[in-house]
């Protein structure tokens, strides 16, 4: 197909279609008619050989090819409207709202901070803070739902970007006054209690080694390994006391009793401000997770993003030492 042959008019009703899920919608957007952009996607669909949307309980849902037909459009649009002189995004002026999927990790650690940020350099720009632990937060990523999400990833496609944010360290947290407090914890000691296990999503339904595959991307959302891993290393079990949702559920539960709980370092620091609690190294040691950040490719250039992602980037790098 040559460039000068094709209706880029059309470009800006794919753009809409695509963002809003919707004829009607995108018609409001375009202040156009529905049978306006029907047709417009009807030439669409014949320029490009592909449906590109299919109706669905949950409205106009991309074919596999308008996924990554829409990266490139929606970079191109974005060019052509700084080209045009579209107002730059100043963060010092910018009234808008992000929306970040991050986890209890996250909340106490990262979104304090950058909070704090845009309290200084961004005034009017909010944050939506969106559960990680969601079944669909991928699906809502893609969909530009969420800006960005925070969290452990294993598998990440192409469409998705992704930035290492911190390499967090794995300790056990005890009652003050733990029998493990005192002498040198071995793996077998630390085995002869019971865990509290941190799950995300509460069940194991459709988790493959602690990872929750959904849109190609493998997340993790099981975080309590080293009891589950005993068979594999000790040649036994180890008792899994308690399963619990959140990471803050853990100090309650073992301030008051001798079970004990796998978490991260930075949790371990945050708990021991508010609960007599003592930290146990792993023997093993350190079991370290990268944590990252992901994001939809469309936005790649998106200035406002652009700065999203510097100013998380920056929060990650003010933790305590």
């Amino acid at each position: 197909m040559q460039l000068r042959n094709f209706d880029l008019n059309l470009l800006t009703v794919f753009d809409a279609i695509f963002d809003e899920h919707s004829i009607a919608a995108a018609s409001a957007r375009l202040s156009l008619s529905q049978s306006a952009v029907s047709h417009a996607l009807r030439r669409l669909r014949r320029a490009l050989s592909d449906e590109l949307f299919v109706r669905a309980a949950d409205g106009m849902q991309p074919t596999p090819k308008a996924q990554q037909f829409a990266i490139q459009v929606k970079s191109a649009l974005q060019r052509i409207a700084r080209a045009l002189g579209g107002p730059p995004f100043d963060p010092a002026f910018a009234v808008r709202s992000f929306s970040i999927g991050a986890s209890d990790y996250s909340c106490p650690t990262i979104v304090p901070r950058l909070v704090r940020r845009f309290a200084e350099e961004a005034p009017y720009v909010d944050i939506r803070v969106v559960p990680a632990n969601r079944m669909d937060i991928i699906r809502q990523l893609g969909e530009g739902g969420i800006d960005i999400v925070i969290g452990c990833f294993a598998t990440v496609p192409e469409r998705f970007g992704r930035m290492k944010l911190i390499d967090e360290e794995y300790v056990f947290v005890v009652r003050a006054g733990h029998p493990l407090t005192s002498g040198v914890p071995t793996v077998e000691r630390l085995h002869e209690f019971g865990h509290v296990a941190v799950n995300y999503v509460g069940c194991d339904v459709s988790l493959q080694d602690g990872f929750l595959p959904e849109l190609g991307v493998l997340r993790r959302v099981h975080m309590e390994v080293t009891a589950l891993e005993a068979p594999q290393r000790l040649g036994k079990d180890v008792r899994i006391a308690v399963c619990v949702p959140h990471f803050w559920c853990v100090p309650p539960i073992v301030v008051g009793c001798d079970l004990i709980a796998s978490v991260p370092k930075a949790l371990a620091i945050e708990f021991s401000k508010y609960f007599q609690l003592a930290t146990i190294p792993d023997p093993e040691g350190s079991r370290v997770v990268a944590v990252e950040a992901i994001w939809d490719r469309q936005k790649e250039s998106d200035p406002a993003t652009m700065w999203l992602r510097d100013q998380i980037g920056w929060a990650v790098k003010q933790a305590p030492p």
